[in-house]
């Protein structure tokens, strides 16, 4: 199969910068001006699922979040922000139950195609909300900031943290001498994990992004 410029994209961002995308997410970035994008959507990934590029499943999923701007975005000199006060916002903006959701992830075959690590596959069943608002987070920043989303490197592909350090979802690493920008989005976080993000940020004197 000859594949397309959007095919490619799709494939780069499964391998390079996310973990999964739901067939909303794709038909929203890439066929938004398709007479039926859904339908288009979903004959497309069938055809890359054919070549054995992308796994189909799913899962149930929190409803997306409309997520316009960080909930906190921090840097190194600025006081911490209110952690009872973010660990609110995040516990009490999902009022709805969750539901079938249809996700996409790249294949080991896609991964050693396109340099991504470790195995293809679907690996993390139980976090499919957290990492399709991780991908919403990306697929925002790809529409707005073309060349940030070029420097998103995702968890996956990152050193890992440290002993019980939480790694960050994703860090925008600029090669044009900008400081990195951490980025992570909060699930049901309480005040303490939180504060722990932040003093880590703070100790190595990382901006961030909390959405």
């Amino acid at each position: 199969m000859l594949r397309t410029s959007r095919d490619e994209q799709i494939l780069e961002t499964l391998v390079l910068r996310v973990r999964l995308l739901s067939l909303e997410q794709i038909a929203g970035a890439w066929w938004s001006d398709a007479d039926s994008p859904a339908v288009f959507t979903r004959r497309r990934l069938s055809r890359l699922s054919e070549e054995g590029l992308l796994e189909r499943s799913s899962l149930l999923a929190e409803p997306f979040l409309d997520l316009q701007a960080p909930l906190v975005a921090w840097e190194p000199g600025a006081p911490p922000p209110d952690y009872d006060a973010v660990a609110y916002s995040l516990q009490s903006r999902w009022t709805e139950p969750p539901t079938s959701t249809t996700v996409y992830v790249a294949t080991t075959k896609a991964r050693n195609q396109y340099g991504g690590a470790g195995r293809g596959g679907l690996r993390y069943r139980l976090q499919a909300t957290h990492d399709l608002h991780v991908s919403a987070v990306y697929l925002r920043l790809l529409k707005a900031d073309p060349e940030s989303a070029a420097a998103w490197v995702g968890e996956d592909l990152r050193p890992k943290a440290g002993f019980r350090l939480k790694d960050p979802d994703a860090v925008i690493e600029y090669d044009d001498g900008r400081p990195p920008l951490v980025i992570e989005f909060g699930g049901k976080y309480d005040a303490r994990r939180i504060r722990d993000f932040h003093e880590h940020c703070e100790k190595f004197t990382l901006r961030y992004e909390l959405w």
